[in-house]
């Protein structure tokens, strides 16, 4: 039951108002003395205080001002004669939610009592979901302890709770976003909105108008005055993902809202104010993009006041198996399946896997596991075969046999390995493939590499 509060100095006004308001379910106290109704409202949550604007003790504005004082959320009423309206206003500056002229039918007011009632309910679902969003950072951000997801982990905790800029940089798929949510969600603009903006996926006109908003008859299209997402972003944080992607032109406009703190329309000529915090994220080098004359260096000492690396999945193993093990559970959960476990062959091909995709290519391999899931647990021949024979490339073989003489023997071994073989097979490479338990395309691969003439083996071949 929604409890109200009213104060007015007219008794009458308040034993007829106050009995109608609570035969429709509402519970109701009302007060003609101020001294009183400040005591009871600190002794009672009130969900909406009625108010009139004239009280003989107190100005009804000053005592508005001191209800606010107590609690900044508290939904207030104003009531007020025709000869009062400035007052009125001046209380919807202050906060107020609504003001009603007198004389008026009680059911305007119940009305108006309702549309608060529905702005009450509406508030605490977006304070419930801003609740469950923050859960869910906390957790994301819990998710992985090698060094250097602690190193990250310490360095948010630290950065968060200011107002400076902060550049991600890192791999594609190596968590930026995330890193983004955790800095928002940990700052003092949390209650504040986080609008986010790609800047590789909208051409310059479209994105300059994303960002500075137009007026309406700006260009063709432009029907209706938009809001663009700095203004969106006031109170909050403004996260400018792929920022090695806008456009050089652009870059020059974003510079100067970051100096001025001001932004126009396109189309417009109304300087408005702009509040919010800019995190920035790449997976460029930024200083060589600088060298190639496609982003400005000033623009890029102007972001890059807190800099972040988010560190590729390769180089954090220890992080592989609870990452996997988390999506599992997560998505296992989300498709009402049984939890499942991985097995001690399949960690050791989750962890020898160079993960290019890093943790987006993970999350994306835990759903499809899980969709395919009978419920038993994760085998080593479950995994798809790209984890469990992986292509690897000229790099990652001269990477992993650094000394020369090893990987001479090595190739020699598999030269000879292979050669035999095929023989064996008379030359089918099919067959050939199928009995190394590698694939087809793999083993011409390394055919080539090994310089394996399938020719001379067919003739050495028939000549057996």
């Amino acid at each position: 039951m929604y409890k109200i509060l009213m104060i007015d100095d007219d008794k009458s006004f308040l034993n007829i108002y106050s009995r109608i308001i609570a035969s429709n379910g509402y519970y109701v106290q009302a007060k003609t003395n101020i001294r009183e109704a400040m005591e009871l409202l600190d002794k009672e949550n009130f969900n909406i205080v009625i108010l009139d604007v004239v009280m003989p003790e107190m100005n009804g504005v000053d005592l508005l001002k001191k209800i606010k004082e107590k609690n900044s959320e508290q939904l207030v009423m104003m009531l007020t004669g025709e000869g009062s309206i400035a007052g009125a206003v001046e209380s919807m500056e202050n906060g107020a939610y609504t003001y009603m002229i007198k004389p008026f039918e009680i059911d305007q007011l119940i009305l108006n009592i309702k549309k608060a009632e529905e702005f009450l309910k509406l508030n605490d679902e977006n304070v419930k979901l801003r609740t469950q969003l923050n859960d869910m950072t906390r957790n994301m951000e819990v998710v992985g302890s090698s060094e250097a997801m602690n190193s990250l982990k310490d360095q948010i905790s630290q950065i968060a709770p200011t107002n400076s800029s902060v550049l991600i940089t890192g791999e594609s798929g190596t968590g930026k976003e995330i890193v983004a949510n955790l800095l928002h969600y940990n700052s003092e603009r949390r209650d504040g909105p986080l609008i986010k903006v790609n800047c590789s996926a909208l051409a310059k006109n479209i994105l300059e108008s994303e960002l500075f908003g137009h007026e309406k008859g700006a260009f063709t299209g432009a029907i209706a005055t938009k809001k663009g997402r700095f203004e969106m972003a006031t109170g909050g944080t403004l996260f400018l993902d792929e920022i090695g992607d806008m456009p050089y032109p652009l870059q020059s406009k974003l510079l100067r809202v970051l100096q001025e703190k001001e932004i126009e329309r396109v189309g417009g000529t109304k300087t408005i104010k702009v509040d919010f915090r800019l995190i920035c994220a790449t997976n460029k080098d930024l200083r060589k993009e600088i060298e190639k004359g496609h982003f400005r260096e000033d623009l890029y000492f102007r972001i890059n006041v807190v800099p972040l690396v988010t560190t590729p999945l390769r180089e954090r193993k220890d992080d592989i198996i609870p990452l996997m093990e988390y999506y599992l559970d997560y998505y296992a959960n989300e498709m009402s399946k049984s939890r499942v476990k991985i097995t001690g062959q399949a960690k050791r091909v989750l962890l020898s896997y160079s993960w290019r995709g890093n943790v987006r290519e993970l999350k994306n391999m835990a759903e499809r596991l899980i969709v395919f899931s009978s419920g038993a647990d994760i085998q080593e021949a479950m995994l798809p075969k790209e984890i469990r024979q992986p292509i690897r490339t000229d790099e990652e073989e001269n990477g992993s046999l650094k000394n020369t003489n090893l990987r001479m023997a090595r190739e020699q071994f598999e030269k000879q390995f292979i050669t035999e073989t095929l023989i064996k097979n008379n030359g089918n490479i099919t067959a050939t493939a199928k009995e190394l338990e590698i694939a087809r395309k793999n083993l011409q691969a390394k055919m080539k590499h090994l310089e394996i003439d399938r020719t001379a083996v067919k003739q050495e071949t028939e000549q057996i």
